[in-house]
């Protein structure tokens, strides 16, 4: 019985940790890039979008791009993988090496920054590479404007579904928390929040999740989540969007207002309100079904041509008596 109880236990904890993984995204400040080579499967039509960006600190360990972002189709079993900002990890490897070994503190290694302007692309049929270019001329001569356009409609459309959660807050458990961040001298009187927000899809499929880590407003990190298996290694991270401290302002314009809308409301919520919002005719007749004198007393009332709602409106109006009258 212990022991069943044990299983029990760990089953639970490991859904739970499920659902609160989301919370801890921005505070990782990492992602596993999308590996073709690791892709769980290839037979499904999908679309992946990662990004993340992180200010570079003097003496930083160089162990992670600090400023990339990845497109990733797959359609009729081919593989289309476009990145921007890419750099090469070896070659930073390399140079880290040479610094390391002339005791040189180590400056940014990772030169290359997401510029909308994507300068790596491989193209595979399954595993099989059929075309890899790392370019940047040539990359974004010939895939930038697949490139935006994709990685644009993606976005819009999870947003969308996003924001369906949050219209439809009772039936998605949407989830929506303000952490106060603690003031520093220069703030003067003002006051932030670190505002997240996590719903579901109604079928329990998708998870999305969004937070405002600075308090300004706006929607820095953004990710959905698909329950469905896809992965490219162990806890390689959301499989549909992980946007990770955007700084881009093209980006900021799809996805910034996620976390202002969701603890302050949407216009459409304001519509349903109003469309729904009853008259005060009705609930004064609702007053008169629910709220009565009991029948004895409305009998002897009624038999003393008494109305005493009649009474209290008069009354409302009048003096009050006195034992000087």
């Amino acid at each position: 019985m212990t022991r069943k109880f044990g299983k029990n236990l760990v089953c639970l904890l490991a859904i739970s940790c499920i659902f609160l993984v989301p919370a801890s995204y921005s505070k990782q400040q990492t992602l596993t890039l999308v590996d073709i080579q690791k892709l769980t499967r290839y037979d499904e039509n999908r679309v992946l979008y990662q990004q993340f960006e992180k200010a570079p600190t003097e003496g930083d360990g160089a162990t992670h791009d600090n400023s990339i972002a990845a497109l990733m189709v797959i359609k009729d079993k081919k593989v289309y993988l476009i990145q921007d900002g890419y750099d090469n990890p070896e070659q930073v490897a390399h140079n880290k090496a040479v610094l390391d070994r002339t005791s040189q503190i180590v400056p940014d290694l990772w030169q290359n920054k997401i510029a909308n302007s994507p300068n790596y692309v491989m193209i595979t049929d399954r595993k099989i590479e059929i075309q890899k270019n790392m370019t940047k001329e040539f990359v974004s001569s010939n895939y930038k404007d697949f490139y935006l356009a994709v990685r644009d409609k993606f976005l819009k459309k999870h947003v969308a579904i996003f924001l369906s959660l949050i219209v439809n807050r009772k039936e998605s458990d949407i989830n929506v928390s303000r952490e106060r961040i603690p003031r520093k001298i220069s703030d003067g009187d003002q006051v932030k929040y670190i505002t997240r927000v996590t719903g579901r899809t109604p079928d329990g499929g998708t998870v999305y999740y969004a937070e405002d880590a600075n308090g300004d407003g706006m929607t820095e990190t953004c990710t959905a989540d698909s329950r469905d298996g896809f992965q490219w290694g162990f806890q390689s991270g959301p499989n549909l969007v992980c946007i990770i401290n955007n700084q881009q302002k093209d980006i900021e314009k799809i996805i910034g207002r996620i976390t202002n809308l969701a603890y302050f409301g949407t216009d459409e919520e304001e519509q349903i309100i109003k469309k729904t919002f009853p008259t005060a005719e009705k609930i004064k007749a609702m007053i008169d079904d629910t709220y009565n004198i009991d029948a004895e007393t409305e009998r002897f009332l009624k038999k003393n041509n008494i109305n005493l709602e009649e009474s209290v409106d008069k009354s409302s109006k009048s003096e009050t008596r006195s034992e000087t009258k």
